[in-house]
């Protein structure tokens, strides 16, 4: 009896890390924000595209390491992360939309890139592209305007002299 009650304990301990689904688009997505805020490029990169690892490398050159473990754990205390929706854009790609509080990025969804990795597992990687970034998707414009005639209305870059 004894063995029989150990074996299901140790049964029970080796099936529910399983249950958790820590390679999901939204884990994987919350992780990458959770990441970001905290200042761990390390592993944000490894969840992430070359495309990203290049904006990241950006991003981590830019801050450097200013901020203190204090000020690190002090920020992820008061960091809420909340996904909001997933949309399939493909059968390899998918939009999450997400909410941060405090916010700090200029965006609220981005691109998962589904790869397969050495051992033959599909793995979901965020993928931003700084094309994306500057302007060429709708998708990391936080609240675009659409004007009400529904056409696209350039401003102009200069202003004409009124001589």
């Amino acid at each position: 009896m004894k063995y029989f009650t150990c074996a299901i304990f140790l049964a029970i301990m080796f099936c529910l890390p399983a249950c958790k689904d820590s390679g999901s688009p939204e884990a994987v997505s919350r992780l990458f924000l959770i990441s970001l805020n905290k200042g761990d490029f390390e592993t944000a990169s490894g969840i992430a595209t070359k495309n990203t690892n290049d904006i990241l490398k950006i991003m981590a050159h830019l801050t450097g390491n200013k901020l203190s473990e204090e000020q690190k754990i002090k920020r992820a205390e008061q960091f809420v992360v909340k996904i909001t929706g997933t949309r399939q854009e493909s059968d390899s790609t998918m939009i999450v939309s997400f909410s941060t509080q405090p916010a700090f990025l200029p965006f609220n969804q981005f691109r998962l890139l589904k790869q397969t990795d050495k051992d033959g597992r599909d793995r979901w990687k965020v993928d931003i592209s700084t094309l994306d970034l500057a302007g060429g998707s709708d998708q990391y414009n936080k609240d675009p305007e659409v004007p009400a005639d529904g056409q696209f209305h350039p401003q102009p870059d200069s202003i004409a002299s009124k001589e």
